[in-house]
């Protein structure tokens, strides 16, 4: 005789119980990072200068100016709106900068944790055992985690995309138009998600309700995009973000389809083991995705929808290296770009897994069961103490290099200008007006004409690292050192390590001379002595 159905008291019980349980868990986890790494909470900014960019616009939007990067300039090198939207808050009331930075790494852990929580709500009807193994899978997922206290827009991302999810599940009309606009904003590749979630996330059977929810994704994407789109017009007059130009280069005779092959190739094969699992763990784990897909019919809806969320993870990590095609080092700079699907990738293994593993035990208890589900997520924890220490050292290194050359740029007067290769501590913690070389921040780099806005930017100050630039005076007498810094550890923030080292060089007035980046030159003339 099946047992009745719980009361409705009982079900608001259980659903309080499990929210205690898992706030508890999450604060836990929170403790655990600042036991692992309190240098990192305590002294530390943040792991990549690209973190220190969100920052620079988060701090704009708090003060009415946009997507501004030097004051009062639109700009298009935000390529996370929604992340700068969101981080803005800290910034509002003038608070401090370390202050701002604390406030930034306990808001990506609070969406982290959100993240986790909605992974349990998504699988849930795999059974309590399961769904607890995969949200605390997602929640003590060393790279995650990292993330979520990076700075960086990842934490943002999973949860759209977990969120997204949850949307479909409920079918409200229009909301899914939300995603669609929420999905592009926080990461550009989070619009994958928006259309393919719904193959996978189906209440309702048939090829109707699909196309409505691919048209609500797109009309979302649609005014989303447009809006994004009329803001980088503004600024620049190019559609897209700088970073599009700046970094998606075609070089001649490349055969681009094949690059973008090998590089999506490679992210599934190098980087994703690196983030995720082992290689083992997701070869079991694919073995149990092709089950499914053999066996469909007779496996359960929830057993379907986490081997299509699994697959969905690795088409979204495949799609997001190929648009990138560089090249698999193991480092966050590269990692961050798969991360969003992390979630998608490791919280189908005890749910698949679980329900393989019931069947073929049915009736013989659930000691193993309990065993499994309980020692999945300590397994992946395991791996937080190193992944915490090298966050740690990746912002001790970027503390040591761009923080203090930003600090030192504090002195300079907000008229002086410096010709940057790292545009984001310099910016945040400066005064002088930045003009990026890289062209992600300064849109008129990109123009045919970038001479002249750099000779209407005459240099001050030069930000010099070997092999990234090369400053040719016309005089050896035309360039000063004001200021080296080298990191006091081991750099591990890119394999290259001559970027332990960085100067930043005062362009004497009355000098002049050449600068070159790459394939580019440009002339340069210093500006002029400041008046007494």
């Amino acid at each position: 005789m099946a047992a009745p159905p719980p009361s409705p008291v009982a079900l608001r019980h259980t659903r309080r119980l499990t929210g205690l349980v898992g706030t508890l868990c999450a604060l836990a986890v929170l403790l655990l990072t600042y036991l692992l790494v309190p240098e990192y909470w305590r002294e530390r900014g943040f792991p990549l200068d690209d973190a220190w960019i969100h920052a620079v616009y988060a701090r704009a939007v708090a003060q009415g100016e946009g997507l501004s990067y030097n004051p009062g300039e639109p700009s298009t090198g935000e390529t996370s709106p929604l992340w700068a939207i969101v981080v803005s808050g800290v910034y509002l009331g003038g608070r401090s900068p370390e202050g701002a930075v604390l406030l930034t790494k306990l808001l990506g852990f609070l969406l982290h944790a959100l993240t986790a929580a909605g992974t349990y709500g998504l699988l849930r009807e795999a059974g309590r055992r399961w769904a607890v193994s995969a949200a605390l899978l997602v929640l003590l997922s060393p790279h995650l985690v990292a993330a979520s206290l990076s700075g960086m827009e990842v934490p943002l991302a999973t949860l759209v995309a977990v969120g997204c999810a949850h949307v479909l599940r409920g079918q409200r009309p229009g909301l899914y138009v939300l995603c669609g606009a929420a999905g592009l904003l926080a990461r550009p590749e989070g619009g994958l998600f928006v259309f393919l979630l719904p193959l996978v996330v189906r209440p309702r059977p048939g090829f109707r309700p699909l196309v409505r929810r691919w048209v609500e994704a797109g009309v979302g994407v649609a005014l989303a995009g447009g809006a994004w789109a009329a803001w980088n017009l503004h600024a620049s007059g190019r559609p897209l973000p700088g970073t599009f130009y700046a970094k998606v280069v075609v070089a001649p005779g490349e055969a681009l389809l094949l690059s973008m092959a090998r590089a999506g190739a490679e992210g599934l094969w190098d980087l994703l083991p690196e983030v995720s699992l082992p290689r083992a763990a997701l070869a079991v784990l694919a073995g149990l995705v092709l089950r499914v897909a053999v066996y469909r019919r007779r496996l359960s809806v929830t057993e379907r929808e986490a081997a299509g969320l699994f697959a969905v993870g690795l088409v979204f990590v495949a799609v997001s290296m190929a648009l990138l095609r560089q090249g698999s080092a193991p480092i966050f700079y590269l990692q961050r770009y798969i991360l969003p699907a992390l979630p998608f990738i490791l919280a189908p293994l005890p749910v698949l897994l679980g329900a393989w593993l019931d069947t073929r035990r049915a009736g013989r208890g659930p000691g193993v069961s309990r065993l499994l589900a309980g020692a999945l997520p300590l397994v992946v924890a395991l791996g937080l103490p190193s992944r915490l220490a090298l966050l740690e050292n990746d912002a001790h290194n970027i503390d040591d290099l761009q923080v203090r050359q930003g600090r030192r740029l504090a002195r300079a007067a907000p008229t002086d200008v410096v010709w940057a290769l790292d545009a984001g501590a310099s910016r945040f913690f400066g005064r002088a007006y930045v003009v990026d070389m890289l062209a992600l921040n300064s849109p008129r780099m990109l123009d045919a004409d970038a001479q002249a806005y750099l000779t209407e930017h005459p240099p001050r100050f030069f930000d010099w690292t070997q092999n990234w630039a090369q400053l040719l005076p016309d005089s050896p007498a035309g360039l000063r050192e004001v200021g080296a810094f080298q990191t006091s550890t081991l750099y591990t923030v890119s394999p290259a390590r001559t970027m332990a080292v960085r100067l930043l060089v005062e362009c004497v007035p009355g000098s002049s001379g050449r600068y070159e980046r790459g394939r580019h030159a440009w002339r340069y003339t210093c500006a002029p002595a400041p008046s007494p």
